[in-house]
């Protein structure tokens, strides 16, 4: 026999109201983390395309972090809004291409020493690069404040 087989009306709907917000809460947090993965990400690529080289050295360390947060983060995660189980697969694979292009950009296109033109293909290439992760909490966060 369950500890809820003598819940009443009232009880049964205050642990539904709990699990909604538990799942809500959980949104929200997920929502935060892409919302933190985008600034750091274009923080990344800004550095990577616009620093002085001694700093480009150092900047691998901004994914390195990135991944442990988020490695962090869904170890911690115990309860998922349908919406955020729907986009993080999607949000992923659309983050990982739009790395890739910002890696050949980088590779390939990148001039040593950027004219003012290219400085503005530089935060271009920045800002579509982390665009699958600010879409991703953007809807999150819409969905929570509809909820």
């Amino acid at each position: 026999m369950s500890e809820h087989d003598d819940l009443s009306a009232e009880a049964a709907l205050r642990e539904v109201g709990r699990a909604r917000d538990t799942v809500r809460k959980s949104s929200r947090q997920g929502a935060w983390f892409f919302l933190g993965m985008w600034l750091g990400n274009t923080a990344y690529w800004l550095i990577t395309l616009l620093g002085p080289e001694a700093v480009r050295d150092y900047a691998i360390w901004v994914p390195i972090a990135l991944v442990v947060a988020g490695a962090l983060y869904l170890a911690r995660q115990r309860v998922y809004g349908r919406l955020q189980s729907r986009l993080s697969r999607s949000v992923t694979y659309a983050f990982v291409g739009t790395t890739v292009i910002g890696a050949v950009y980088n590779m390939f296109l990148h001039p040593r020493d950027p004219s003012p033109l290219w400085v503005m293909a530089d935060v271009l290439v920045a800002l579509i690069a982390g665009a699958p992760l600010l879409y991703g909490a953007v809807r999150i966060f819409r969905s929570a404040e509809d909820q």
